[in-house]
This record gives C-alpha cells, structure tokens and sequence, in this order.
C-alpha cells in the first residue's frame, strides 16, 4: 500500500487488486480519516464483485485493465 493525501488532508491508502471472479484489475483510494475508520465496501468495475477495506469513507475504484474471462455475466453471491 502506498499512503498519499487527498485535498482534504487525509491518508489516503492506494493499492491494486486482480478481481477473483473475472480478472479485471484496478485501483483502489481508500480514505482514512481523524475519526477512525469501518469496514466498507468497494465493488470490481467490471463484474461487481464485492471486496472489503478498512476505510473512512467508501474507497473511489479506478479500472486498469478489463475483464479477462471472456464473459459479460455479473458476479452473483452464493449463499453456500
């Protein structure tokens, strides 16, 4: 990870990440603030998979390279 800061003057931790489900790979900005941070959400740009990081606010998800799967389908949650 790579902390930076935004404009407001809060860390800022930036990583990328191969989604699981299709491939694709992006960037994720994942804010931390005075308060503290929670869990939050952040979703694959391309199929909608869903991922966690601890973050102040919900993480800004940049795509870098498309799918690489050969499908267009979304990614679906099992309930296994």
């Amino acid at each position: 990870m790579e902390p930076g800061d935004d404009e407001a003057g809060l860390a800022v931790s930036i990583f990328e990440k191969s989604c699981l489900y299709c491939g694709a790979r992006f960037r994720v900005l994942a804010p931390h603030g005075q308060q503290g941070d929670h869990r939050e959400e952040y979703a694959c740009p391309e199929c909608g998979k869903e991922y966690q990081v601890d973050a102040s606010v919900e993480p800004e998800v940049q795509l870098l390279q498309p799918r690489r799967d050969g499908k267009n389908d979304r990614y679906q949650e099992t309930m296994f």
